[in-house]
C-alpha cells in the first residue's frame, strides 16, 4: 500500500494539530514579498560540537545541522508525511519492509548524486561500531538497507517499528555525502555534507560561516517558495552569555538569538523585537533521579522529593512563567501523552516530610539535616553549564535544603558531566530531548540495555522488565490507539516510581529583530531558515 502521504493525525486530538499547526508558524508570508540575497546572523549557544546529523544529538547543533541537510520525508504535522528525498514509499503488509523512490534530481553540496547507494552507506556507517553514533537508535530493530535501482532502496527491519517514519523526518537519518565521508574522515563532523539548502563554508575562530545552496531546487510541498534560499549567507555566531545574546540584538550585531534571558521577553517584544515560542514533543526539562545510589534507593525518598519541589515556583522564576509545568516523561505535545499523570504529585511539602519520616530520616540534633543511621541525607546534583541548567539545578538545590537534604551540586563542562554519569555517582542529573516520537526518549531514559550502553541517557539506572516490555510494545505496535494506551501505563508507571524529577515542557524561545522575516520552524522547532529574509 502507497503511504506516500499517509495521515495518521486523526487519532491526535484536533486541538493539539490545531495548536502545533499555529506554533510551528504553518501560516507563512508570501513568497512575493521576499528578497532574495543578505546575511543572517545567528547569536547561538555555543560551538557545535558536530555538524554530522547521524552521530550527534545536541540540540543547538541540530539546529544547524536541518538547514545543511534534507530528510528522506517531511512531517508538516504530528503523524502527517509528505514526500521530499523520497518521492514515493511503500510498507509491507507485514511492517518489515520500507521501500523508497528517490527524487533523480538531488546532489550533495559536493555534487555527489543523492541515490540508493549513499543513503546505503549512510545507514552502513552509522551502524558500524566506529562511529560510535548516538542516532543510531533512530533506525529502530534494523536489518539491512537493500539497493532495488539506482533510486529505488528499502529498508528492512526484524520486528514492526512504527517510529520509522517519524524518525525518517528528522535530521538523524539524512542522507550524507560517501564521498565526504570518505575524503574528509574525522574532519567530516565539523564540515559535514548534506543536501540541504545551505551548505558548510567556513569556520572564523567559532563562528560557522554557512553559504546558500544555488542548486538547491527540491523544498517539500508547503514551504514557502521554490528554488534556493533567500538568504545568501548565514553566520552562527558563538555567544554565550545570555545577556551579550540579547544586546546583539539591540546593536544589530545579530538579527536572530535562542535562549534568551526570558525575564527580558516581554521588554523586547514590547520594543518590536519578534518573539517565538514553540511547544515540543519530547522527553520534558527533568532530573531523572539514580535509583542504584543511597538515598535514592529508597522509593519513599524519591516520592518526598517529587511532593517536596515546587515546580510552578521553579517555571515562573526559571522560565519566566514561558512554559507549562511537567508532571511525567513525555511533554504534552506528545503522541501518547496522559493528562493522568497530573494529579500525581502535586506540591504537598507535609506529605514529603511524612514520607522522609517514614523512610527513616529525620533531624534528630536540629542542624537542618535529616540523618539515618549516622548518615546524612546527601544528595548529589551534576548538571553541565549550559543555558538556564545552573541556575535551574540551584533552586532545586535550596529546595532539597529546605526538605533536611545536604545538597550537594557540581556544575561541569559536558564531557566531565557524561563521565560522572557513566560512572553513576550521583543522585539528581539533567536531561531534556525534543523527538517526534515518544519511543527514542522512552527507550534511551528508561530502557535497560541504556544505563550502560548506547550514549548511557538512562540517568535513572533502572533495569526493570516490566518497563522494557512496555517499551518493546510501543516501538512494534502499529495501532495508534493501542500504541497510545501502551505509553499511558509506560507513563504512570514512572511516575509511581518516581524516576524522574518532571520540571516543566519543552518551550523553545527564539527572538528575532525587526526585518527579519517568514521564520517558521518545523515540529522539533528547529528554524527552517530557508524560508527567511531579511529586509
Amino acid at each position: 500500500m502507497a503511504v506516500h502521504k499517509r495521515t495518521l493525525a486523526r487519532s491526535l486530538s484536533l486541538l493539539l494539530l490545531v495548536a502545533m499547526l499555529a506554533l510551528t508558524g504553518a501560516s507563512v508570508s508570501l513568497a512575493q514579498d521576499a528578497e532574495r540575497g543578505g546575511v543572517l546572523t545567528y547569536a547561538y549557544l555555543q560551538k557545535a560540537r558536530s555538524l554530522d546529523p547521524n552521530v550527534w544529538t545536541g540540540r543547538s547543533d541540530n539546529d544547524i545541522m536541518r538547514q545543511m541537510f534534507d530528510s528522506l520525508i517531511y512531517s508538516p504535522a504530528p503523524g502527517e508525511y509528505t514526500p521530499w528525498l523520497a518521492a514515493s514509499w511503500d510498507v509491507s503488509d507485514d511492517g518489515l519492509v520500507y521501500t523508497f523512490t528517490l527524487r533523480d534530481d538531488v546532489t550533495f553540496h559536493d555534487g555527489t548524486p543523492l541515490n540508493a547507494d549513499a543513503v546505503k552507506a549512510t545507514y552502513d556507517r552509522m551502524l558500524d561500531p566506529e562511529t560510535a553514533s548516538l542516532q543510531v537508535g533512530n533506525l529502530g530493530p534494523y536489518d539491512r538497507t537493500e539497493v532495488l535501482g539506482e533510486y529505488e532502496f528499502a529498508i528492512h527491519l526484524t520486528e514492526p517499528f512504527a517510529p520509522l517514519l517519524a524518525n525518517l523526518s528528522s535530521t538523524a537519518l539524512a542522507p550524507g555525502s560517501p564521498a565526504a565521508f570518505e575524503a574528509l574522515g574525522d574532519d567530516y563532523a565539523l564540515s559535514a555534507v548534506g543536501t540541504g539548502p545551505f551548505m558548510f563554508d567556513r569556520w572564523e575562530g567559532n563562528d560557522l560561516y554557512l553559504a546558500r545552496n544555488p542548486d538547491y531546487n527540491w523544498a517539500p510541498d508547503g514551504w514557502n517558495h521554490e528554488g534556493p534560499a533567500y538568504l545568501e549567507q548565514i553566520i552562527f555566531r558563538e555567544v554565550a552569555e545570555p545577556a551579550t545574546r540579547m544586546v546583539t540584538l539591540q546593536t544589530g550585531e545579530a538579527n536572530i538569538i535562542h535562549y534568551p534571558v526570558l525575564d527580558e521577553v516581554a521588554s523586547y517584544e514590547e520594543q518590536g523585537f519578534a518573539v517565538h515560542r514553540v511547544d515540543t514533543p519530547g522527553f520534558a526539562k527533568s532530573m531523572p533521579i539514580n535509583i542504584q545510589l543511597t538515598p535514592t534507593d529508597d522509593l519513599l525518598v524519591r516520592q518526598a522529593v517529587l511532593y517536596g519541589i515546587n515546580r510552578q515556583q521553579v517555571v515562573d522564576l526559571i522560565q519566566a512563567g514561558l512554559a507549562n509545568v511537567a508532571y511525567g516523561p513525555l511533554t504534552r505535545a506528545s503522541f501518547g501523552y496522559d493528562p493522568a499523570v497530573e494529579e500525581m504529585y502535586n506540591y504537598d511539602p507535609e506529605r514529603a516530610a511524612a514520607l522522609l519520616d517514614e523512610a527513616g530520616w529525620v533531624d534528630a540534633n536540629g542542624d537542618g539535616i535529616r540523618e539515618k543511621d549516622g548518615q546524612n541525607l546527601v544528595a548529589q546534583m551534576i548538571i553541565f553549564d549550559s543555558g538556564v541548567n545552573k541556575a535551574t539545578a540551584e533552586l532545586v538545590q535550596a529546595m532539597l535544603a529546605q526538605l533536611g537534604f545536604e545538597a550537594t551540586l557540581d556544575v561541569t563542562a559536558y564531557d566531565a558531566f557524561a563521565t560522572r554519569v557513566t560512572d553513576g555517582t550521583y543522585n539528581f542529573a539533567e536531561m531534556n530531548w525534543t523527538a517526534l516520537d515518544p519511543h527514542l526518549v522512552l527507550f534511551n531514559m528508561f530502557y535497560s540495555s541504556e544505563v550502560t550502553g548506547g550514549g548511557q541517557f538512562n540517568r535513572t539506572r533502572i533495569e526493570d522488565p516490566a518497563i522494557d516490555e512496555l517499551i518493546a510494545r510501543g516501538r512494534s505496535a502499529t495501532d495508534l490507539e493501542e500504541r497510545a494506551a501502551i505509553y499511558a501505563e509506560l507513563q504512570t508507571y514512572v511516575m509511581e516510581n518516581a524516576l524522574i524529577l518532571p520540571l516543566w515542557d519543552n518551550s523553545w524561545i527564539t527572538l528575532t529583530a525587526p526585518g527579519v522575516d517568514g521564520l517558521v520552524f518545523d515540529l522539533e522547532a528547529r528554524p527552517l531558515l530557508f524560508n527567511v529574509w531579511v529586509e
